[in-house]
């Protein structure tokens, strides 16, 4: 935890700057809202869904449908939260089973040295995504910042880096399935509009074989490990 104006912050849940459509494992962890566990409990080590937590297991089951390059790997749906690893394949990845997969609609802006910049805002649902890697324009500073951890980004490169975050893939899914879940918890419920995850989420990129097979086996093992569990709280 770092200090900003002499107050202590929470540091970002993912990484900075990073191509979230690019093709690698991610690590991903959603939490419902103030924690709350209305997704199952867990007994003897196994976990028993709620109504909302098949909501959930369902939902999750359908995630491949997002996108063409979407893979889901080891999941896991516990009291109050969720665990994934979703696989992006390479840009022209098709899985088979999403019927969705287009292309950005670019249009010329001469107000921020003629980048590439999305024609139509889309519905979170409709899933416009670019098949090539983002890089930040040419008219800033050169594309390497992006993936130099010692290079400082100026603001515009920034400002122009969440733009683009809004519309790569593993942002948008994570929209997708939020508002997808959220929709069908709420008409059990009676409880229109309410949002029961939290807003933000955690993510890591798995970087080799090692921390794959690692995170998850800690996935499988979650439900039995409950009791110890940094979100059993």
């Amino acid at each position: 935890m770092s200090k900003y104006m002499n107050k202590y912050r929470i540091e970002p849940n993912r990484s900075q700057y990073l191509d979230y459509s690019a093709p690698a494992r991610y690590y991903i962890t959603i939490c419902v809202k103030y924690h709350q566990c209305i997704l199952g409990r867990v007994v003897n080590g196994m976990v028993i869904l709620s109504e909302f937590g098949k909501i959930v297991e369902n939902e999750i089951l359908r995630i491949p449908e997002y996108h063409k390059r979407v893979l889901l790997d080891e999941w896991v749906v516990m009291p109050n939260h969720v665990h994934l690893i979703i696989e992006l394949g390479d840009y022209d990845y098709d899985n088979g089973v999403s019927l969705i997969g287009g292309m950005f609609e670019e249009n010329m802006d001469n107000r921020n040295g003629n980048c590439p910049v999305m024609g139509t805002v889309e519905k979170i649902h409709e899933f416009s995504l670019p098949s090539t890697r983002w890089q930040p324009c040419p008219s800033t500073q050169p594309s390497t910042w992006l993936q130099d951890p010692q290079n400082h980004p100026a603001i515009i490169e920034i400002k122009e880096y969440r733009k683009y975050r809004l519309n790569m893939i593993i942002p948008k899914l994570t929209g997708k399935f939020q508002m997808k879940t959220s929709k069908q918890i709420n008409i059990l419920l009676n409880t229109p509009g309410v949002k029961n995850w939290q807003a933000s989420y955690h993510d890591h990129v798995i970087r080799d074989h090692a921390s794959y097979q690692t995170i998850k086996e800690y996935i499988i093992s979650n439900p039995k490990n409950w009791n110890s569990d940094l979100f059993n709280i």
